[in-house]
């Protein structure tokens, strides 16, 4: 191997460690015995492309006046089969969410803001994905971005607002004109109370309130079968009483929940609590008021406060 192959195999495999600015490269460099100038380590920056592989980019920042290179290891979804997969296994890409261009570079943005903890500041939101944007109008928005969730083969941003320091979760479909921000600290003890509100969850969307809910929902037999299969929630349980099954879980109520019960239509009995009934019966009632063309046919959410 060459002398230069040899110092760009070294660069690349430091650089896939950790990230580091040009002036401590040529100082690991010297250590190893390979003497560049600032000038000679830009040109190999450039030239590790040719060894890469094409699953690595190499990607910079900067903080506090100075440049820091990094590999990134490109990654693309997992979207296939959990557990099993084989040549004869086709997905249906039901739900899949459309990734063009501009998706991926909001999701690349998020990913360096997360990386380096710093803030985004997102200008507009449209739409109303989660119940945090009910009104259509947010704008101007500064969060402290925790995560990326994959979600019904949706990316979503988990993220805590810096003004209310309150959990909020968007799609990132929604997310119009981000910039990263300000460092941050605190990360570990954010993604804590993140994780902790999404545990309160049942998938995504914001909860009707703060409270927590034992939930009971009884199934028929075909109908609970399937539920027992699938995993739900990290706090369900199913027991199988005479010719039904029941699904016992804890968590807050949202829209998100009130869907997935109408999804199973007459196959489906809500045992408690009485506050669940009582939103399904008038989400009932709001289907019914929409198909016989009642109420305007705009976007409503029963949800909002």
């Amino acid at each position: 191997m060459s002398e230069h192959l040899k110092r760009l195999s070294f660069i690349a495999n430091t650089l896939r460690e950790h990230e580091y600015t040009s002036e401590q490269l040529i100082l690991n460099l010297a250590e190893e015995g390979f003497r560049v100038s600032q000038r000679q380590l830009q040109r190999d920056l450039k030239s590790l492309q040719h060894i890469l592989t094409h699953k690595e980019n190499l990607k910079s920042y900067f903080s506090e006046g100075k440049k820091y290179f990094y590999i990134k290891l490109l990654i693309e979804p997992n979207l296939k089969p959990i557990g099993f997969d084989s040549v004869y296994t086709e997905a249906t890409r039901f739900y899949y969410q459309h990734l063009d261009s501009h998706k991926m570079k909001v999701l690349e943005r998020i990913e360096t803001a997360i990386y380096q903890r710093k803030t985004l500041e997102i200008q507009f939101v449209k739409d109303d994905e989660t119940g945090h944007n009910i009104d259509l109008d947010a704008s101007k928005l500064m969060v402290y971005p925790i995560k990326l969730i994959l979600h019904r083969a949706s990316y979503y941003l988990a993220c805590m607002n810096c003004k209310t320091e309150h959990v909020e979760i968007y799609g990132i479909r929604q997310l119009v004109k981000i910039t990263l921000g300000k460092s941050f600290s605190n990360f570990q003890d954010m993604r804590s109370t993140v994780d902790q509100e999404l545990s309160k969850r049942f998938g995504v969307s914001k909860n009707i309130n703060d409270s927590l809910y034992d939930i009971e929902v009884e199934f028929t037999s075909a109908t609970g079968r399937f539920i027992e299969d699938h995993h739900w929630h990290p706090s369900q349980k199913i027991t199988k009483t005479n010719a039904t099954y029941t699904m016992h879980m804890r968590c807050g109520i949202n829209r998100e929940l009130m869907g997935w019960l109408m999804l199973w239509m007459y196959n489906v009995r809500i045992i408690r609590p009485k506050i669940l009934k009582s939103i399904y019966k008038k989400s009932l009632q709001e289907c019914a008021s929409t198909q016989n063309k009642e109420t305007p046919f705009v976007y409503r959410n029963i949800f909002k406060s």
